[in-house]
């Protein structure tokens, strides 16, 4: 079970690299792209979405942000 986790984390990590790399090089489509994938394999990845969130935005896509803001706040209403 512990190798299943470590495998998870390290997919998470690595597939969210490359989310902030893209978004780095101003790539939001493809960011886009890339945060859903990792929302996919892991719903309650609230970084994926808060990502997700802002590559919207930097299109100017407010509603498809406002949803995906929404729901990092309902994954953790602390975020």
């Amino acid at each position: 079970m512990a190798y299943q986790e470590e495998e998870q984390a390290r997919q998470i990590r690595q597939r969210s690299k490359q989310a902030i790399a893209l978004a780095m090089q101003g790539r939001w489509r493809e960011a886009i792209a890339a945060n859903k994938s990792l929302i996919e394999g892991f719903p309650n990845d609230v970084d994926a979405y808060n990502r997700l969130g802002r590559a919207y935005m930097e299109l100017g896509e407010y509603a498809q942000a406002r949803e995906a803001y929404t729901q990092a706040l309902e994954l953790d209403p602390y975020n």
